[in-house]
């Protein structure tokens, strides 16, 4: 400091008052250093930034008052300078003030020389951008948002068309099947009849090779006719007519048409049931379709293997559990099960599961296949409401 009180700078020809006064209206930070690196004039802004008094700034260097790795990288940049003699801007460098907060500045570093042209001092010029880089990484997380968001609505609105698309073809196959599943079941019905007159013909020959023909017809026919029962399944869901009923029945029914005659060991592990609140004709349908699904997968590759059915109650529910022996369930799979027309059979249109849990849900019920981490095998939980309770205020979640 001068006599008068004020930084003693380098010798500009003006008064150092005046040139105080000046720098101090300055809104940007100002220091010079000399070629020891030690600051001979700060001005107020730049004691405001660092947070310390401008007398105890003057004579000191940075390694004062900042961390070591900010103070080697400032004097690093006050080398670089006075060693080339030229302006270094430092686009963008951190600096942590005596509070701890952390600002970021843009700086320019200028040398200072004498009548000789000999460098005596760096004087430097800041730009506080901690405000403009906090808002260009405001605005890059909002950008990310909304890239975010940009992309999963995108993904929402192509999953809504796609889903769009199967339901129009859903809804021309449910308007053509009708019909159609009609006109091929009487055609099916004479090739049936015919079939069973070849066979009893054919007794009478002896001949295999007419036998076997005959056994290939008749398996055939009963395939395209499970095909057909699938479309006119799927076409004619209407509103359930609910009554009280033992699943029991249901279920037997259901192993009776499909278990029964497959060669299957059928499992049962039904307690006391309940009466269910149901279409009956539905629920059997749909159970058909789950055992028909087990039976086939327990049988497949040629084995003869488990069907298992049991029962237990959940709350207002009762949940009658199938499950098989076949080979399971992919993982790749799962997600796509209940997909209207997906399917792994070699013939078939994928809507067995896909009608059947339409017609356990439209009961007030749910269908869902059990994850399992056993290998082999596929269980579906069937949940049906009781009919002890309103079948209208039966909770299914």
């Amino acid at each position: 400091m001068g006599e008068d009180g004020h930084n003693a700078g380098p010798k500009t020809g003006l008064d150092p008052a005046f040139f105080e006064l000046i720098a101090d209206h300055v809104a940007h930070p100002i220091f010079v250093k000399d070629r020891s690196f030690a600051w001979v004039f700060v001005n107020d802004a730049f004691a405001k930034m660092v947070g310390v008094p401008r007398g105890e700034l003057l004579g000191k260097s940075d390694p004062d008052f900042f961390a070591k790795a900010e103070a080697d990288f400032f004097r690093a940049k006050d080398i670089e300078m006075f060693a080339s003699g030229k302006k270094i801007v430092i686009d963008e460098e951190p600096i942590t003030d005596a509070k701890g907060n952390r600002h970021v500045l843009a700086t320019t570093k200028v040398p200072l020389c004498d009548a000789n042209g000999n460098i005596t001092h760096l004087v430097g010029i800041i730009h506080d951008i901690t405000q403009l880089k906090a808002a260009e990484e405001a605005l890059r997380r909002s950008n990310a948002e909304l890239e975010m968001r940009v992309r999963e609505r995108t993904a929402a609105l192509q999953a809504a068309q796609a889903d769009l698309v199967r339901k129009e073809r859903l809804a021309v196959l449910g308007s053509l099947a009708g019909g159609v599943a009609h006109q091929i079941r009487n055609p099916l019905a004479s090739i049936k009849t015919a079939a069973h007159v070849l066979r009893e013909l054919s007794r009478d020959t002896g001949d295999p090779d007419i036998a076997e023909t005959v056994s290939i017809i008749q398996e055939e026919v009963g395939r395209a006719n499970r095909i057909v029962t699938d479309l006119l399944d799927y076409a004619r869901v209407r509103a359930p007519d609910k009554r009280p009923i033992n699943p029991a029945f249901l279920v037997e029914q259901a192993l009776g048409a499909y278990a029964t005659d497959a060669g299957v060991t059928v499992e049962r592990h039904m307690e006391e049931l309940l009466d269910v609140a149901v279409d009956a004709e539905q629920v059997q349908g749909a159970l058909g379709n789950i055992v028909r699904n087990a039976v086939e997968a327990a049988c497949a590759n040629g084995m003869k293997g488990i069907l298992s059915v049991s029962s237990r109650r959940e709350g207002a529910m009762l949940v009658i559990r199938i499950s098989d022996s076949g080979p399971g369930v992919a993982k790749e799979i799962r997600e796509h099960l209940f997909e209207p027309l997906f399917t792994t059979k070699t013939l078939g249109l994928g809507l067995g599961l896909v009608t059947a849990r339409t017609l356990i849900e439209s009961q007030g019920g749910r269908l869902d296949l059990v994850p399992t981490s056993e290998i082999g095998g596929a269980t579906f939980d069937v949940f049906l409401p009781l009919a002890s309770q309103d079948a209208n205020m039966c909770s299914v979640g």
